[in-house]
């Protein structure tokens, strides 16, 4: 018995051994790219972008995923320099710092993602015109920890890309919202005053005898 376990043991000690040497070679590296044809122009885009507390409305990385996560934001309220931070059991814990916004092409960001002392991943948000809307990307790529980060490579990468497709069509809904808003107000605007009704004629009064 004692053998039979002995020779268990060094099984396993050796599949463990393989599989490192084999995870220590996987390629390491994610990148994820989606996109969405958005019906308003960048000016209806940006600002849910470049205002990092703005994604909590359209981006899946919500209350909804992580009811007890816990969020930080710093630098200036929005556009470069801007960062939010978050820490939860089922979102784990990292920084996004926006690194270049154009109002015209995107917003840039690098991530730190698990850790809190270095970037490990970058992504964009980039848009082009396209067809009478606005053409939005999506890109975020980054690289995961030796060994286990190999095998993990294609679970990260269909988990973001599902998250990255919510989030656009969050992101569509609520940028076509924003140009509906714009539109009627201008439109409120741009129409003539409702004259005031006029005042009835005074009745004469019966003349005396």
């Amino acid at each position: 018995m004692k053998r039979v376990l002995k020779i268990a043991g060094l099984g396993l000690v050796a599949l463990v051994a393989v599989l490192v040497v084999v995870g220590i070679f996987l390629p390491r590296k994610w990148r994820v790219e989606q996109e969405v044809l958005i019906n308003a122009a960048p000016e209806h885009i940006h600002p849910l972008v470049n205002d990092l507390k703005e994604w909590q409305s359209w981006a899946a990385w919500n209350k909804a995923m992580d009811p007890e996560v816990k969020w930080e934001y710093g630098g200036p309220a929005s556009g470069e320099g801007a960062w939010w931070s978050w820490a939860g059991p089922k979102m784990g814990h990292g920084k996004m710092t926006i690194t270049q916004s154009e109002l015209g092409s995107g917003v840039w960001v690098d991530e730190m993602i698990e850790t809190d002392k270095e970037v490990n991943a970058k992504g964009s948000l980039t848009w082009i015109s396209e067809g009478g809307g606005t053409k939005v990307t999506w890109v975020d790529e980054g690289t995961l920890p030796p060994v286990i980060g190999g095998y993990a490579v294609g679970m990260i990468e269909k988990m973001l890309a599902d998250n990255f497709q919510m989030g656009l069509k969050n992101l569509k809904a609520a940028a076509e919202q924003r140009k509906g808003a714009a539109a009627a107000a201008s439109a409120e605007q741009a129409s003539p005053p409702k004259a005031a009704p006029a005042e009835p004629a005074p009745v004469a009064s019966p003349a005396t005898p």
